[in-house]
């Protein structure tokens, strides 16, 4: 890849693709490299990885702001904000444990529905209470070291739902825990990765001066 013949608007908008994968790797890793894991609501999960991805979607917005299709940049948008919606989670649709076992999760969660005087039984993934109040789903990714709770009551029920919360985030509290290998490896990578936008900004820094000062010159 030549990257001298880049503009500096695709440069810019390399960077901008780059950095927020960078950064999200970075923090994944250190998240992994703690002692205890972390526990967040399914919907700040989903933001965040919406976040980091979005800006590949922006990648041909330039050429279709200097060209006639003007109206296909308006329907992208807005196609986009719909789809997002969409696949949104709901509030409390459930967590997002990072820096954990499938094994220690369910350990946790089995303590928790014992304290909530919950009783049930898994069948495979998934957790039902024997009065069908509440199901949970669980979703393992085991690269990357974190597990998925989707949590459905019967009738709704958003109290019993944050009591479940509470109840996970003080027991991960009491969890202490060695450093995991794909932790620093992780962070490696965000920390390689963040410095190929940096030595590209300082690469065509003269030709991202000029094109700001002509921008808003």
């Amino acid at each position: 890849m030549n990257f001298a013949s880049y503009q500096p608007t695709d440069v810019l908008m390399l960077v901008g693709n780059i950095a927020p994968i960078a950064v999200y790797l970075l923090a994944l890793g250190l998240v992994n490299s703690h002692a205890r894991p972390h526990l967040i609501t399914a919907r700040a999960d989903f933001v965040a990885l919406t976040s980091v991805l979005v800006p590949v979607l922006l990648w041909p917005v330039p050429n279709l702001a200097r060209g006639i299709t003007i109206w296909l940049l308006l329907f992208g948008f807005v196609t986009a904000a719909i789809v997002f919606w969409k696949l949104l989670p709901a509030r409390n649709a459930g967590f997002v444990l990072y820096n954990i076992s499938e094994s220690r999760c369910r350990q946790l969660l089995e303590q928790t529905l014992t304290a909530m005087d919950l009783s049930g039984r898994w069948r495979g993934h998934t957790w039902r209470s024997r009065d069908g109040r509440m199901t949970l789903q669980l979703h393992t990714l085991g690269l990357l070291r974190n597990v998925s709770i989707s949590v459905d009551t019967d009738p709704p029920d958003d109290a019993l739902i944050h009591e479940l919360g509470d109840g996970l985030a003080a027991r991960i509290r009491q969890v202490s825990q060695l450093p995991s290998t794909m932790g620093a490896c992780l962070v490696l990578l965000g920390i390689g990765l963040l410095v190929v936008p940096m030595w590209m900004v300082g690469r065509h820094i003269h030709d991202l001066v000029d094109a700001m000062s002509h921008l808003f010159g």
